[in-house]
C-alpha cells in the first residue's frame, strides 16, 4: 500500500452518500487519499484545492449534471484520469466518455451501477498505477 506521501489522490462525486461511502472505502484500500461529495458547487471547490490525479464522476446529479461537469473540468485544464460512473445505459456513458475526450480530458472508463467492489478495485488499482 502507498504511503501517506506516495498516496494517489481520488475525487468522488455521486448524489447518494452510499455511494460515495463505498467508493472511498474500497479507493482507501487501493491506496488513494479521497474526497466525496454529492454538491456540484463543493465538487468545483474541492477540486480547485485538492487537484486530484483520479476522478469518478456520476452523471446524474441533482442542481448539474456530469456533462456540465465535465466542461468544468475541461475550462479547468483538467488532467486527472475521469472515470464516468452511472447507472444510464452503456451509450450514454460511451457518449459522455467519448465527449471528455473530443475537449482533451484524460478519460479513463466507464462503471455501470449498481456497482461491484471487486470491478471497481481492478478499475482503482489500474488507475493509480497510471497516475
Amino acid at each position: 500500500m502507498s504511503t501517506e506521501a506516495e498516496a494517489k489522490r481520488l475525487l468522488v462525486i455521486d448524489d447518494m452518500i452510499d455511494i460515495c461511502a463505498l467508493v472511498a472505502s474500497v479507493a482507501e484500500r487501493c491506496g488513494f487519499e479521497v474526497k466525496t461529495t454529492v454538491d456540484p458547487v463543493a465538487f468545483r471547490e474541492i477540486y480547485r484545492a485538492f487537484r486530484p490525479h483520479v476522478i469518478i464522476l456520476d452523471l446524474a446529479i441533482p442542481d448539474s449534471d456530469g456533462i456540465d461537469l465535465l466542461r468544468f473540468l475541461v475550462d479547468e485544464g483538467c488532467t486527472a484520469k475521469v472515470l464516468i460512473m452511472s447507472g444510464f445505459p452503456a451509450g450514454v456513458q460511451e457518449a459522455a466518455k467519448r465527449l471528455g475526450e473530443v475537449r482533451g480530458l484524460a478519460m479513463a472508463d466507464t462503471l455501470p451501477k449498481p456497482l461491484r467492489a471487486a470491478e471497481l478495485r481492478a478499475i482503482l488499482t489500474r488507475l493509480r498505477d497510471a497516475a
